[in-house]
């Protein structure tokens, strides 16, 4: 039976059992391996030193930040003073992976005579994901930059593109089943520059074509130029835990189904790892719930459309930024939550969830508006943000709601912010 979720606080130096992912792999092979970020923790950046100079002392980042030093000016010579510690800023919860919101560094120290002065600290590249929601965030989604950061290293494409433009069918042994999927690149997604890849999994009873069809992310690819997968789960249903279907009774690991994916399909197209994102739909979205919780090791993010988190524990592997789209007059999956589906399962509520993940990812203060429908915790852990959307006079279908918010633009433009750490 399922039983009630208990609130977990993420701890951020245990180890921790990763969400699931969706995975293709080649040649019929199993492959379980993982791509994906590693935890924060202390960032130094490298300092050249010239002569007769103190080096600055490290800004040190708001609650929850990673301490960086930085300074130009070499060997400390007689008279350098160091520089004053940076202001700690307000709500970043301490997960000792990077910057907390509004962490400001600390200026250069001062030098010794004719030493260089310390130039101010570095900003932990995290911080950039503060933003929150509103409804002045991007418009132009095409326009955003999907290369990777100038400063990162060049990314390791594959030889050979054998992902052709438009849609495709594949197939892939694992846990003792031949499991399947469909890919869609769509012809703005350059060879040899590295994308994002979505994960959109489909409802209980439903499947990768019509999960395609209706969701509305093939046409989001179109626009901005990303890879997109449709998985198929196992008699249309996918392992949440307390729900659903055959995969639940029969308990398939389609944690591990995704992670073979997105080792198969970064073999075979250039997949940017730091920016690999699930969302879904219903039993698909209460699987990405799931993924979130054991996969945070490869999943940047997710999106969840009418579905809730019912796994417990829920420990990620680090701070994971979580969206969930509800309908106010919900009577599949209750808004209020309760006993609830066909088989009678728990779930918190739409409420409950935020609440959970507030918990899970360290977040402080209060959830705040950030665009119609939408609130959101934006001071949490890593620089990560929760939130919840609850859209008025809709049921269960959240992708045909009843406001015309459109559920891919409002989650790729969280996805933007929040890569990979």
């Amino acid at each position: 039976m399922a039983r009630t979720p208990r609130r977990r606080l993420y701890l951020p130096k245990a180890s921790f059992i990763v969400l699931l992912t969706c995975g293709l792999t080649a040649c019929g092979e199993e492959d379980t391996s993982t791509a994906g970020g590693t935890g924060g923790g202390v960032t130094i950046t490298s300092v050249a030193q010239g002569e007769g100079g103190a080096m600055s002392s490290g800004g040190v980042s708001g609650v929850g930040g990673s301490m960086e030093i930085v300074g130009t000016g070499g060997a400390p010579g007689k008279g350098g003073d160091p520089g004053s510690g940076g202001r700690p800023g307000s709500g970043g919860a301490n997960s000792g992976m990077g910057t907390g919101r509004g962490g400001r560094t600390a200026t250069g120290g001062t030098t010794a005579a004719g030493g260089a002065s310390g130039s101010t600290g570095v900003p932990d590249a995290g911080s950039s994901r503060d933003a929150r929601l509103d409804d002045t965030a991007r418009d132009d989604a095409s326009s955003d930059d999907l290369t990777s950061p100038p400063d990162a290293p060049p990314m390791q494409c594959p030889n050979t593109n054998s992902l052709k433009v438009g849609d495709t069918s594949h197939t892939l042994q694992h846990g003792g089943r031949n499991r399947s999927y469909r890919v869609y690149v769509p012809s703005s997604v350059k060879p040899g520059t590295a994308v994002p890849l979505i994960f959109d999994f489909h409802g209980h009873g439903g499947n990768a074509s019509q999960e395609e069809s209706s969701s509305g992310w093939k046409k989001k690819a179109d626009e901005v130029g990303f890879i997109v997968v449709y998985p198929e789960g196992i008699d249309e249903s996918w392992n949440v835990g307390n729900c659903c279907g055959l995969a639940m009774s029969e308990n398939v690991d389609d944690v591990g189904f995704t992670k073979a994916m997105i080792d198969a399909v970064s073999k075979a197209a250039c997949i940017d790892p730091k920016r690999i994102y699930a969302t879904g739909m219903s039993n698909g979205a209460g699987f990405v719930q799931r993924l979130a919780c054991e996969a945070a090791d490869v999943i940047a993010a997710i999106a969840a459309a009418s579905a809730d988190l019912v796994n417990d524990p829920c420990t990620p592997a680090r701070p994971i930024s979580e969206l969930a789209f509800r309908g106010l007059s919900d009577t599949m999956v209750a808004y209020e939550g309760g006993k609830t589906g066909s088989t009678g399962w728990y779930s918190p509520g739409a409420k409950g969830t935020l609440e959970l993940w507030k918990e899970i990812d360290q977040c402080t203060g209060s959830a705040e508006p950030s665009r119609q429908y939408c609130e959101t915790y934006s001071t949490c852990a890593a620089g990560v943000e929760v939130t919840l959307c609850s859209l008025p006079n809709t049921g269960h279908d959240t992708y045909n709601n009843a406001v015309g918010m459109s559920v891919p633009d409002v989650a790729w433009e969280m996805f933007q912010r929040q890569p990979m750490p």
